[in-house]
Formats: C-alpha cells, sequence, structure tokens
C-alpha cells in the first residue's frame, strides 16, 4: 500500500466528490500533475528486483515452487532453500538468482513468472507514465485489484462513468489497483 496517497485522502476527497468520483475500498489520491514519468532505466532496476523477489516467493511457496501458491511460509527451512537458489550480499539481502543451480521445470517456472512479473510492472508504469503531469488527472488507489475487481459486481458502473480514464492492478500486491480519473480542473 502507497501510504503517500493514503494521507492525501482527506485533501483531495472534495476534488473526487466534485467529479462524482466514487471508488470502492479507497486506499488514497494523487494529483498526476504533480508527478514525474518513471525512467526506463528506473522500470528496468523494478524489473531486476522483481526477478529476485518473484524467485524468493517460489522457495517460500507452499507447494514448494508453484506460482500459483495460495500459501508461503518463512522458516529455517526457505531460508535454506533460498540461500541455495539465490545470491546473498554482504548485508545479507538476496541480490541475484543461482541460475546454474535451477534446471528442467523449475527453470521454466521461474522464467515465465518472472515474464509476467516484468509484462505486470512494465504496464503499471506504462500507464502512470501516460498521465503522469496531466493537471487534469486524479490518480486513485483502492483495494479493487485481482479478484476484488473480478467478482466486483457494480464494475460497469465504474467503466461507464465520464471520468473514468483507466484502471490497472498493482504488480507488487494484485489486490490494490491504479484507476486514473479525469477531473474539472
Amino acid at each position: 500500500m502507497d501510504l503517500h496517497v493514503y494521507e492525501q485522502i482527506d485533501g483531495l476527497e472534495k476534488i473526487a466528490k466534485e467529479n462524482n468520483i466514487d471508488i470502492p475500498r479507497l486506499r488514497g489520491y494523487r494529483l498526476m500533475k504533480y508527478e514525474e514519468p518513471i525512467s526506463k532505466a528506473e522500470i528496468n532496476e523494478m524489473k531486476k528486483e522483481g526477478e529476485v523477489s518473484v524467485a524468493k516467493r517460489l522457495c517460500e511457496a507452499d507447494p514448494f515452487w508453484c506460482p500459483t501458491a495460495d500459501w508461503h511460509t518463512i522458516s529455517e527451512y526457505t531460508d535454506a532453500i533460498k540461500d541455495y537458489f539465490l545470491i546473498k550480499n554482504g548485508s545479507g539481502e538476496y541480490i541475484g538468482i543461482r541460475w546454474d543451480r535451477i534446471h528442467g521445470e523449475k527453470r521454466k517456472i521461474l522464467k515465465f513468472a518472472i515474464k509476467k512479473n516484468n509484462r505486470n510492472i512494465q504496464k503499471q508504469y506504462d500507464m502512470w507514465n501516460k498521465y503522469a503531469g496531466h493537471d487534469d488527472v486524479l490518480y486513485i488507489h483502492s483495494r479493487m485489484g485481482g479478484n476484488n475487481w473480478k467478482y466486483y459486481e457494480e464494475k460497469q458502473d465504474i467503466l461507464n462513468q465520464p471520468w473514468f480514464l483507466d484502471r490497472v492492478d498493482d504488480y507488487w500486491d494484485s489486490t490494490y489497483c491504479d484507476f486514473y480519473a479525469k477531473i474539472k480542473v
């Protein structure tokens, strides 16, 4: 969750109400006129860091190495697995993947999971960059991503609003979603 947008709810709620914007499970707002585009280099750095996060999650998955696992375990056992498959720096942070130790089906699963994660990162920040700097756009962070959106019965009401521009699930936690709304300035 983005704490900066949460802190802005009180200050920007009036703008949302004036534009008839009502998103369930609201977590915060940003005026996009104050935001800068994210550079290609920054996006690539997120993808690089994301590769290690994806591998860590597969090491913690229950069942083991299952990309769709609902359960993850953090224990001495999964720490040993991570130590085997990942590279640590001097501070004990995981900074890379030991590809020489990942073969066959595990390698295929990891590469596909990384590809999906990279696609989600790119999608989220392409949309961010599309609206960054626009005076007439309100960013809305909500807990309406993933299955929360999929099973939300009134989603057409939101999609058909005159203010609705776009929405994208958060790449880090897909239960969150970013909406972009056109506002009157």
